[in-house]
């Protein structure tokens, strides 16, 4: 079996829970001390909340972009963040939407792959699917693609209609589908704020594939953690391989528990989501 595949499914199975953390660091939130190490900062950060939630989730999404916004030192957190995270039996999906032409995909493979250590990668199918060959080359990752996102702005593209009479993001959860029947660990990304998500529930199963699915929307931008669980079950999808993402709902709940400590506050947190 897959080994990416394994992994969701083991986590899924130790903790019962399908919430994953979306590890994003932003210094002005975090209450981080200038005068120390940056690096050390943010992984003290996280670290504390990991600790306290990991038995709550069952895999972490860090979003690159939050660290390489910090230089140096916010590669260095990232890098020692993945190690910890793995080491507690959690999966990584790298967040970075790449998708590239040739020699420039296969860096970004290797980056994410072999300099980051991620378990699975998000990815942006615009260029096509040569665009990421080089990342289901590692065969033994997990890869899950762009198809309907939870940003207001989504439907300018991923609804306009084609030829066929179908939407674009129709066409590419197909295209998802297709792809998965040679390498079971391609997956995709599907909002759980938008109206159409469970249709696209239903279209998966009639292609007669189990989609690892990466579901953003949760807790802050408004989607239902019990309800999206909902439809997976009324579905009979199969729950082991989905993962529904929170991160700054958790990451910063202090702000909003304010009596509360942050890793208490993030604890609180997820279990106010799993139960939404």
């Amino acid at each position: 079996m897959n080994l990416f595949l394994v992994k969701l499914e083991t986590s899924e199975r130790a903790n019962q829970s399908i919430l994953c953390f979306g590890m994003d660091p932003l210094l002005d939130r975090m209450g981080v001390d200038s005068s120390k190490n940056l690096s050390d900062e943010i992984v003290r950060y996280f670290s504390t909340i990991l600790y306290a939630i990991r038995e709550k989730i069952s895999a972490v999404k860090p979003n690159v972009a939050f660290y390489m916004q910090y230089g140096n030192e916010g590669m260095i957190a990232l890098i020692e963040l993945i190690k910890r995270a793995k080491a507690a039996g959690l999966p990584v999906i790298v967040d970075a939407k790449l998708g590239d032409i040739g020699r420039t995909s296969e860096a970004y493979a290797r980056f994410v792959f072999e300099t980051l250590g991620g378990d699975a990668v998000t990815l942006n199918p615009y260029l096509g699917e040569d665009a990421l060959q080089p990342f289901f080359s590692y065969s033994d990752k997990g890869f899950f693609v762009l198809a309907l996102t939870s940003n207001p702005g989504a439907g300018l593209l991923q609804f306009s209609q084609l030829d066929s009479g179908e939407k674009l993001y129709q066409r590419v959860i197909e295209l998802i589908c297709n792809w998965n029947k040679k390498l079971p660990s391609i997956g995709a990304v599907i909002g759980a704020t938008k109206e159409e998500f469970e249709r696209c529930i239903t279209a998966i199963n009639d292609e007669g594939v189990s989609l690892p699915l990466l579901i953003p929307g949760v807790g802050t931008q408004g989607g239902s953690y019990q309800k999206v669980s909902d439809i997976i079950r009324k579905q009979n999808y199969k729950r082991e391989i989905v993962r529904i993402n929170a991160s700054s709902g958790i990451s910063y709940a202090h702000e909003r528990i304010s009596s509360s400590s942050i890793d208490e506050a993030a604890f609180l947190a997820c279990e106010e989501i799993l139960s939404s």
